[in-house]
């Protein structure tokens, strides 16, 4: 059962309800538990305990970096699915490792313009309590401990073992589910802390969960109790015990797992305890005799599931090293064509091509970059300041080659370019058109890559589309790099480039007498 499943049949619950019978509670019910800023806001209030987190409630960041002493941070939308433009739309949860990729994601996902939370990010092993609760009293639970992951730092379980109900964690999670009156499976996600122990609330997932094969394993039926807890059949009179120790094996997310592990030092993972060895791992793998350990998927009286995804797991790797080689071949090609233009630029070829391709009357500018946040709106201000100045007959206008259609200048792109005199706050990010594209005199791009896509669109600008790094007298370049999600010096060096690039073209543009 999706959570997207949970939405729709939420809206439609009454006509549903006169076919079947719904194993779930209502939609303003599941609300209570899916939001994760109006429950991490309760349980914080209750005494339960969250990981340090910074409110926001409508996306503006303004003011709250400075209260961020440590990083990484957690940037956790309040809620994993919303409504976009009459869709469901998933969101993301993200992790900044410093202010300026956070200003970046606040500036950049649609999502976090709605209610969402920084956190503390933990370092520790995922614990969870899972069970089937009757407004809010549990009539079953159960508990497991993540050993391993994909990715290694923390995402999917792909072995976990059953613990026995640990405290103070399972007071916790029954208290959630008392407040919330809730009515049928849930399991509710902690992750305790390396240090301390001490196990903090991440989410509360109200429908069945992904591990659900080790609670069978180990003895806890939660789909024939549900379905009996649904019909009237049967329901347990008190909890009922489970096998501890009895582990659940997802075998090629460990084999993911592994490969992760063999890719990346340790260092870089932020690895629980309970992760162990690389070479733990690999015998895992192969380790087919121990009882304690069942295979999640693969199953001797049933091996089809087990053999389809194989099979799809295959596929995506097939694909996926098939793309990569491609990747590398035109990375070849990209690094060879490079290679030319930075032979040409050496020899002085860009200076003879500036004078032969450059027109004589040239008063209409169109400037590209990729996004139209941070380089093309720079290039286009600074030309529209100094033409006005020196009194030149100039139209500027910028746009992107993959531009989101009114977005403002990146956070660092208003805050650096001010400091050189180039205010850009009232920049709005337009698309390339053939438009803008037929009634431009010259077209200035950043780099090689993005003259080859403008032209394979638009064919017709080859002889009026220039690399803007050529204009430099000085020091002509091939690139001028895109400063995005770099450090505020990289924005500072770039868009020093860029004004002697612009002061190179303005010489030209100059009307001589």
């Amino acid at each position: 059962m999706t959570e997207i499943a949970m939405e729709l049949i939420g809206e439609r619950r009454a006509d549903f309800t006169k076919i079947a019978a719904l194993p779930f509670p209502a939609l303003d019910q599941y609300h209570l538990l899916s939001d994760k800023y109006r429950l991490t806001a309760w349980a914080e209030r209750a005494g339960i305990p969250v990981p340090e987190t910074i409110f926001v409630p409508d996306g503006r960041i303004l003011g709250l970096v400075e209260r961020i002493d440590r990083w990484p941070v957690v940037v956790k939308p309040g809620r994993s699915l919303l409504r976009r433009d009459g869709y469901w739309r998933k969101s993301t949860v993200l992790i900044a490792h410093d202010a300026a990729e956070l200003q970046e994601f606040y500036s950049d996902r649609w999502f976090l313009k709605q209610p969402s939370m920084i956190q503390r990010y933990i370092t520790g092993h995922g614990e969870g309590v899972f069970g089937l609760f009757r407004a809010g009293d549990p009539s079953v639970l159960f508990a497991h401990r993540r050993l391993r992951e994909r990715p290694p730092s923390g995402g999917v379980s792909v072995l976990r073992e059953a613990i026995a109900l640990p405290e103070p964690m399972t007071d916790y999670a029954v208290r959630i589910m008392q407040f919330a009156r809730w009515d049928g499976v849930a399991m509710i996600e902690f992750k305790v802390d390396r240090e301390t122990q001490v196990p903090y609330l991440m989410e509360v997932n109200g429908r069945f969960w992904g591990s659900l094969q080790l609670a069978i394993d180990a003895g806890i039926d939660f789909p024939a109790l549900l379905y009996n807890s649904v019909t009237g059949t049967s329901a347990p009179a008190e909890l009922q015990p489970y096998r501890v120790g009895v582990r659940s094996h997802w075998w090629l997310g460990g084999v993911d797992h592994l490969l992760a592990r063999l890719r990346n030092p340790a260092g870089e993972l932020s690895l629980s305890r309970s992760a162990g060895s690389r070479g733990g791992a690999l015998i895992s793998l192969g380790n087919v005799f121990d009882n304690r350990v069942k295979n999640e998927i693969f199953r001797a009286s049933d091996l089809a599931p087990g053999m389809n995804e194989l099979a799809t797991y295959c596929r995506r790797l097939v694909t996926s090293i098939y793309t990569k080689l491609g990747n590398r071949t035109r990375g070849t090609y990209r690094k060879m064509r490079y290679a030319l233009i930075n032979f040409g630029l050496k020899a002085g070829l860009n200076r003879k091509t500036l004078g032969e391709r450059f027109p004589q009357r040239a008063r209409t500018v169109l400037v590209l970059c990729k996004g139209n946040i941070c380089r093309s709106p720079f290039v286009d201000k600074y030309l529209r300041i100094a033409a006005r100045q020196r009194a030149l007959d100039l139209q500027v206008s910028s746009a992107g080659l993959d531009a989101k259609v009114g977005r403002q200048a990146h956070p660092l792109a208003l805050e650096r370019s001010i400091k050189v005199g180039v205010p850009l706050d009232e920049h709005r990010a337009k698309a390339v058109s053939e438009t803008l594209v037929n009634e431009a005199d010259i077209i200035l791009v950043m780099e090689p890559d993005q003259q080859e896509e403008l032209l394979s669109s638009f064919p017709q600008a080859a002889e009026k589309t220039f690399l803007l790094g050529h204009f430099d007298p000085e020091r002509p370049v091939t690139e001028i790099a895109d400063p995005y999600g770099r450090p505020a010096a990289e924005f500072d060096a770039c868009y020093a480039q860029l004004s002697a690039a612009c002061e190179g073209l303005l010489a030209r543009l100059a009307p001589t007498s």
